[in-house]
């Protein structure tokens, strides 16, 4: 069948169901959810069968994938470490820790000591010639040694007693900070071993077994929302202006005989189907049709998907929206 004929018999679909109402056919659809992993691996076990119903955060499957488990732990473990750190910044010196560093720092001054006055008796003696030129520079060597630990350990104290710098303190932080961050991420990863349902309703589709290597975004089942059934009909140009925006609705499907079920529009296409390329002239201006998308309300699971159905848009007559 041409365009011709099939916008011929949507203006006449309309024009039988009376003044009251524009009319058009079309096929129930359903919303659908298809549910993949963004980190993909083996699957270990698939909890649901197409047919069955699950509610939000049931779950629809497990996948098996060793480095996402053992990159979380090292990041749980990675995050207490720079924690600990950061802590251990802005708690400051301990006092032992001072006192054991001003005793190396006495121990280092009684060593300098000692060694100046060795140097000082060994100049003598090199001086008079009674001892070789080597055991000066020893002794000179020894003092430098002995006054450059002086001074470290003196820096030390220095430094303890000031605590930690503000700069050192805020370098900790924003380490510990990227720690908690990553291991955010390694967690996130491993939450997506374990597919739930992200709504609740029917499992249309299962993709995949148990045993299967899976991709990341591979879809493992898909889902369908019973109570999110919708239709679309098209209706033709001379009819669209009196159609509006969540104007109501009855729907027959077909099996269901002069059963009507209640909906309302919900989507009104902003172009025209089945153009001519040539200029429009008066009566083919009657073959455009638009789509228009019909949200049915609630069925209880009555209406299935790819149902044909036949529905009628309620105007009034001077095209507003119908009243329920």
């Amino acid at each position: 069948m041409g365009w011709c004929a099939i916008a011929l018999a949507i203006a006449l679909g309309g024009c039988g169901r009376g003044p009251a109402g524009v009319g058009g056919s079309g096929t129930i659809e359903m919303d659908q959810v298809d549910v993949s992993s963004l980190v993909g691996g083996r699957i270990s076990s698939m909890r649901v069968s197409e047919g069955d119903t699950v509610q939000v955060d049931d779950t629809l499957a497990t996948l098996d994938r060793g480095e996402v488990v053992a990159s979380l732990r090292a990041q749980a473990a990675e995050a207490a470490r720079m924690q600990s750190l950061w802590r251990d910044q802005e708690s400051g010196t301990r006092l032992s820790e001072l006192r054991a560093a001003e005793a190396e720092l006495d121990a280092a001054k009684s060593a300098l000591e000692f060694a100046e006055a060795e140097f000082k008796r060994t100049e003598v003696l090199a001086r008079d010639h009674v001892v070789a030129a080597a055991e000066l520079d020893r002794a000179r060597a020894t003092r430098d040694s002995a006054r450059a630990r002086r001074d470290a350990a003196a820096e030390k104290v220095s430094m303890l007693s000031t605590g930690s710098r503000r700069y050192q303190i805020d370098a900790a932080r924003e380490a510990a900070l990227a720690a908690q961050a990553r291991f955010a991420g390694a967690k996130s990863n491993s939450r997506e071993l374990v597919l739930t349902a992200p709504i609740s309703g029917v499992v249309l589709l299962r993709n995949a077994e148990a045993g299967e290597v899976v991709g990341p975004g591979v879809p493992l089942v898909t889902l369908g929302n019973p109570d999110r059934l919708w239709v679309r009909v098209y209706v033709a140009a001379p009819q669209i202006g009196k159609v509006r925006l969540g104007a109501p609705t009855e729907v027959r499907a077909t099996g269901f005989g002069s059963r009507k079920f209640t909906g309302h529009v919900v989507e009104i296409a902003s172009r025209a189907e089945f153009t001519p390329r040539a200029a429009l002239t008066e009566d083919e201006r009657a073959n455009l049709v638009f789509g228009v998308k019909i949200a049915l309300d609630p069925t209880g699971g009555a209406l299935k998907p790819g149902l044909p159905a036949d529905a009628r848009i309620l105007v009034s007559a001077d095209g507003d929206r119908a009243s329920r």
